[in-house]
């Protein structure tokens, strides 16, 4: 809702106000403030379930029980809708870290910090939707970075001190935060997958202590006594991959051939990933990719069934390239390793190689945390990733490996889908090296 359609009360809450051109009425009673609140839980549930993209007014007045003159009385588009709960996010994000409490290299400033995580993991919760949507959407991206270096400044204002320098401060935590949210997506589709099979896996205390744990030693070292506690809960179990996965891998290994030899189907396999990147996997039409590919709509289906089966093929390649590099990352607790460097040259060469692919996956889960067929797809191979990841940590000897990996997986993805800099680089590695391998 734009500004000139608020007011502020006596106590600085935003007063609900209707639009144009119901604005010669423009004052909300208590029924409208209850109406103007289902639009807005309506609209949650249904950017969760059918993706921003998907969903319709429509629908939204449907499942709100209002009509759709009651919709725009209060909201001129879904885009709108969007836009207030982004901005609920926003200011909830923001009184979190005002509560901030000092941060401290001592048991009082990881409960400072824990605390803040349950905070953070509430908010995410209840707006899942929005939070998937600032990866997608530019402008509440734009709103997404403007709260994030809110958060910024006040963690440099809680901070006594800490072991990365100042001027690497910045970088650290701004991939810290990223990496917060990718942590909570990827464990919400891991817990999906070990549902009926392990219901207690990945309960959520459980993963926030890991994620206080590591951001705890990425500012202060490890702490044997503060941030370096044992897992309260068995080893989650290892997902089997379902036969539609397998199917994937062996389309994509009877495509491969004919790609090699017909341009139109190289070029729908070429610009496809870049599509699916560019709109997420909601927001893509197959009018999008046989545009991108220079071909008509009736060849796109010569080659594919509908979009989800290219989405899949694709995503089939992005896994076994990116974790075909990710479990090469360098073992610094081998004799001989040559520590620091290596794994900063490693970073340089998954980045590099692997960025596209790594884009493609994000897209992929993005896409999974909104579809539950997909989402049940998703879950095995991020769990193969973590398991691979919790064995590379565990020559360190302490912690909860099992949740720690999952971060790394989550780390690896914003990583790989970041812009290649030299300070993301370093912020990377300093989180490898400190948060999560505790050196």
């Amino acid at each position: 809702m734009s500004d000139d359609q608020r007011t502020r009360r006596a106590d600085n809450a935003i007063a609900v106000v209707r639009r144009a051109p119901f604005s010669d009425n423009p004052l909300v009673g208590a029924r409208g403030q209850r109406t103007q609140q289902r639009i807005l839980d309506a609209a949650l549930r249904m950017f969760g379930d059918e993706g921003f993209h998907g969903c319709s007014v429509d629908r939204i007045a449907k499942v709100a029980r209002c009509s759709r003159v009651s919709f725009y009385q209060y909201f001129a588009s879904k885009e709108e809708v969007f836009q207030h709960l982004a901005g609920q996010v926003a200011r909830q994000l923001s009184a979190s870290t005002e509560a901030l409490d000092p941060l401290t290299p001592d048991r009082r400033g990881w409960e400072a910090l824990r605390a803040w995580v349950g905070r953070y993991a509430e908010i995410y919760t209840r707006y899942e939707p929005v939070f998937h949507a600032y990866e997608s959407d530019a402008a509440l991206g734009a709103l997404a970075a403007r709260t994030g270096e809110a958060t910024i400044a006040r963690f440099h204002s809680r901070l006594v001190t800490t072991t990365p320098p100042p001027r690497q401060l910045d970088a650290v935590i701004r991939l810290l935060l990223a990496c917060l949210n990718h942590t909570f997506g990827v464990t919400g589709i891991l817990r999906s997958g070990a549902r009926s099979v392990a219901p207690d896996a990945y309960k959520a205390d459980r993963v926030e202590d890991a994620v206080a744990d590591v951001l705890h030693r990425t500012l202060f070292g490890g702490r044997i006594d503060v941030n370096m506690r044992l897992p309260n809960g068995a080893p989650p179990p290892a997902l089997e991959f379902s036969p539609a996965m397998f199917d994937v891998f062996q389309e994509d290994d009877a495509i491969r051939p004919s790609a090699s030899r017909n341009r139109a189907l190289a070029a729908l396999l070429e610009s496809g990933r870049a599509v699916f990147v560019d709109r997420g996997y909601h927001g893509t039409r197959v009018d999008d990719l046989a545009a991108a590919a220079g071909v008509s709509h009736g060849a796109f289906y010569r080659y594919f069934r509908n979009k989800d089966q290219l989405a899949r093929i694709l995503t089939a390649r992005a896994m076994q390239s990116v974790w075909t590099t990710a479990i090469e990352i360098p073992d610094l607790f081998a004799d001989g390793s040559e520590g620091p460097a290596a794994l900063r040259r490693w970073l340089r060469r998954y980045h590099v190689a692997h960025a596209n692919e790594a884009a493609m996956l994000r897209v992929w889960v993005d896409g999974a945390l909104q579809d539950p067929t997909l989402r049940s797809e998703s879950a095995p191979p991020l769990d193969w990733g973590r398991r691979r990841m919790a064995r590379y940590l565990q020559p360190r000897g302490f912690g909860d490996v099992d949740m720690d990996a999952v971060i790394l997986v989550a780390l690896l993805g914003v990583v790989g889908a970041q812009e290649r800099q030299a300070d993301k680089v370093e912020a990377a590695a300093q989180l490898i090296e400190r948060g999560l391998l505790g050196r």
